[in-house]
């Protein structure tokens, strides 16, 4: 029976230990071993490439010969220890302002600067000397380190106009002339290298970002610094002029063709833009997307007890949406009151805070142990537009996204200051055309609002327009597979793949009759997320995608006038999501960090057994990320036959975070170890949007390792929901970030249950971290949470007081997660 609570580690600073940290013994590795004629040709080609980028950038009177390179590593090079860095692109020379892909550098450069890559590269030798080993006498390769950094390189391009867009004048002009959009351009820059060593580039840099003002007279052009986001340059907003002669904006349409004089004053917008080398992305706005969750009335009132405020409520939850219903204005603690009353539609809203309030009581099918009520904070700030022209939203923020997230920002600010509301519901999506691969507007403003107010936002992950839903869920894991291949459609939309926040996925309900129960439902968005995350980070019963007769699809929640509704969509999900974390907030006294929250919502989440069949293993975790999470209470209180450890620390600089500890006494027999141990990691390193799909800048990692050797170590975790390691031990960067997690901000691992493993019962768990190339840790260090839960799978071990006693001789102090906050240490 759960009667033992979650443990706060209270003194984690005492886990600081100096960092233990290999460094390699020679120059790297020379992917042209053995082939000096192969490496003569890559070589030359590149010093080739090098001189004909020289020579176009010598030639280039406008910008005095400023530029970028792109340097794209092989396949196999493209982990730290390769990149060209140390001897061929040279900081003093050739500083690193971005990223493009993985493995894919970006350096500004100079004419100048490029004269001394092209010396380097050209030093590369040919021949690769040898070295004698003074032990055993072995004679091996010694390569330089220029071979070395030549051999890893793929190829090397400037960064031109057609790397900063990837869309015409004409589909610029149609999609800036739509209502909602605010008429403007957003884009990013390269960081201004105003303090280079090399004269030349701080010159020629700042002569670049004066020439962005003078692009052109039909446009304006507002430079602002990018909210949050620590060196990431800057980003323009530019807009065409209203009052210019030859604009005929269309409104509403969305399909409008431009007129010849639209696109011709967009071409030399964009051309004056594109030229001008400090420009690295110019993007076309999102949009709010209209795929709203199907509805339909179920022709009851809902039971009065729904609309009863009890006294022990303390969960509160923001709902960003259209408004929220007189039905619900007992549980509204507050209104924002953006939206005038005409302009709203308040169903999407309701039905959202129906859920909040009363899941249990509204569908008790769902057998949840949800607890009655919750506090909404009403953020209404997306006003109705039934003709979809997006006409309203331009009335309201006629500066587009930025302006509506604008207002996002001030309500959240607000409601955090003066209520402590911590979880916001972000059940709508946006579509920005271009290439759905990059990182979005939207999450981005998301991730910093978030970070600043210590807030989360759960978002849905995204509906399917109805003429691309799947077919429903097939009772053969091995179809329902081949369905999902066939489905290339369904990637989440923005902003689900937000780093600092979680998004939700939504599953078939367990009560709709001929349909597989917590099956991905067939309209619900998916991953894989894009470089850096598991998204969705949950899933949770959203409604049927096929309803039944009467058109009731598995999840009930109120209508505006309090009568029972069904519905389905992502969007619905996103709430019982939101529930737990808000509950979870509100059942610890003090507040904890929001890396603690995400954390034990990610560790005691469940995957459905569904997902755990041999075919669906691999691909689990891009349908429900790390699964359905518990109720709060569920995850505070556990059973006697389990310890859970909370660590909410810093990594600094030159430190891991470390302790050693013995494996409870009654899981070991003769130095063998029995149970099962599940580690979750949630840190917040630095992020700079600016290296693209390399935008997370340390990787911070949590080992659970047994000793093995006099003075070796062994790791025991697997990632969650992941196919079982290979016993190959991979090389490749790419195989690391799938297999480890590598680079991602949050982590969830557990061991097999082990049934005797050895040969001692000594363990240790880490926290360490790996920087990017040429990047340095914080000096206040990087915030992280950590969960350790060791179990006895058979539920009878009394492992929590053994574990508790055993932690008290090593010197680690616990106590209580709901009440001990105020009680931690530093030391």
């Amino acid at each position: 029976m759960p009667n033992q609570p979650v443990q706060l580690v209270l003194n984690a600073g005492r886990l600081r230990i100096p960092r233990e940290r290999s460094h390699p013994a020679d120059n790297g590795k020379d992917f042209f071993e053995g082939n000096d004629e192969g490496f003569v040709t890559h070589r030359d080609g590149l010093v080739a490439a090098l001189a004909a980028i020289r020579g176009a950038l010598a030639n280039d009177a406008e910008f005095g010969g400023l530029g970028h390179v792109k340097v794209s590593m092989n396949r196999d090079a493209i982990a730290k220890s390769h990149r060209p860095q140390n001897q061929i692109f040279r900081d003093r020379w050739t500083p690193q302002v971005g990223t493009d892909g993985l493995g894919e550098p970006i350096f500004a450069v100079t004419p100048e600067s490029l004269d001394k890559v092209i010396a380097a590269a050209a030093q590369a030798e040919t021949i690769v000397p040898t070295k004698t080993n003074g032990t055993t006498g072995e004679v091996t390769p010694n390569p330089s380190r220029k071979r070395c950094e030549i051999s890893g390189i793929a190829s090397i391009t400037l960064w031109t106009e057609q790397d900063r867009r990837d869309f015409s004048a004409a589909e610029a002009a149609s999609w800036l002339s739509r209502a909602g959009t605010g008429g403007r351009y957003i884009v990013s820059c390269f960081s201004p290298q105003t303090t280079a060593d090399i004269p030349q580039l701080a010159v020629r840099t700042a002569s670049a970002v004066a020439a962005l003002q003078n692009v052109s007279n039909i446009a304006s052009i507002v430079v602002e610094p990018l909210q949050g986001n620590r060196a990431a340059g800057m980003i323009l907003t530019v807009r065409v002029a209203e009052n210019h002669p030859s604009l005929e904006p269309v409104r509403g349409g969305g399909d409008a063709v431009p007129s010849t004089a639209l696109i011709d004053v967009h071409r030399e917008i964009l051309d004056g833009i594109a030229r001008n080398p400090i420009i690295r992305l110019i993007s076309l706005p999102p949009v709010v997307s209209h795929e709203e969750a199907a509805t339909s009335g179920m022709g009851s009132e809902a039971p009065s007890e729904v609309f009863d405020v009890g006294d022990e409520t303390l969960s509160k939850v923001g709902v960003i949406d259209g408004g929220v219903a007189v039905s619900m204005a007992n549980w509204v603690a507050e209104r924002w009151g953006n939206i005038a009353p005409d302009d709203q539609d308040t169903a999407h809203g309701t039905f959202i805070s129906g859920l909040l309030v009363a899941e249990r009581a509204l569908n008790p099918h769902l057998n949840s142990s949800q607890t009655h009520g919750c506090f909404i904070f009403d953020v209404d700030v997306l006003p109705a537009d039934p003709g979809r022209t997006g006409i309203p939203f331009d009335d309201y923020y006629p500066g587009g996204v930025p302006q509506f997230l604008d207002e996002i920002e001030t309500a959240v600010e607000a409601y955090r200051r003066d209520h402590d509301v911590r979880v916001f519901n972000f059940s709508m999506n946006f579509q920005s055309p271009g290439n759905s691969a990059r990182y979005g507007y939207t999450a981005q403003r998301l991730d910093e609002i978030a970070k600043k107010n210590d807030i989360i936002f759960v978002i849905s992950a995204g509906n399917l327009e109805p003429a691309g839903f799947r077919q429903e869920w097939h009772s053969t894991p091995s179809v329902a597979l081949a369905q999902l291949a066939a489905d290339t459609q369904s990637i989440l939309a923005e902003p689900g793949e937000s780093l600092h926040n979680v998004s939700v996925g939504a599953l078939n309900p367990p009560t709709m009759s001929g349909q597989v129960p917590f099956a991905l439902a067939r309209y619900s968005r998916r991953g894989p997320g894009l470089r850096g995350a598991t998204k969705p980070d949950f899933a949770h019963v959203g409604g049927s995608g096929t309803p039944d007769k009467i058109g009731n699809q598995g999840l009930l929640s109120v209508d505006a006038d309090g009568f029972l509704v069904s519905g389905g969509g992502t969007s619905y999900a996103a709430p019982l999501v939101a529930r737990r974390l808000a509950d979870l907030n509100a059942l610890i006294e003090g507040e904890v960090s929001r890396e603690v929250l995400i954390a034990l919502m990610v560790h005691f989440a469940h995957t459905p057994s569904l997902y755990t069949h041999k075919d669906l293993r691999g691909v689990a975790r891009d349908l429900i990320g790390f699964g359905v999470p518990s109720t709060a209470e569920m995850m505070l209180q556990r059973d006697d036959s389990e310890i859970t450890l909370v660590v909410s620390s810093l990594i600094r600089p030159k430190e891991d975070n470390s302790f050693r500890f013995s494996w409870p006494e009654a899981l070991v027999a003769e130095g063998r170890c029995r149970g099962q141990a599940r580690v979750t990691l949630v840190a917040s390193p630095p992020i700079a949007y600016e290296h693209g799909e390399e935008r997370i800048r340390a990787n911070i990692h949590a080992h659970l390792q047994q000793r093995t050797g006099e003075d070796s170590f062994t790791g025991r975790l697997n990632p969650i929901n992941a196919l079982p390691k290979t016993a190959i031990v991979h090389q490749n960067e790419r195989d690391l970030l799938k297999e480890s997690m590598k680079w991602q901000m949050v982590k969830s691992f557990e061991t097999p249950k082990m049934t005797g493993s050895g040969p001692t019962s000594d363990w240790r768990f880490t926290v360490d971290y790996l920087e990017r190339t040429d990047e340095s840790l914080p000096v206040d260090g990087i915030e992280y949470a950590a969960v350790v839960t060791i179990a006895d799978p058979t539920k009878q071990a009394p492992v929590f007081s053994q574990m508790r006693q055993h932690l008290s001789t090593i010197g680690i102090q616990t106590d209580d997660i709901r009440t001990s906050i105020r009680a931690r240490t530093t030391t």
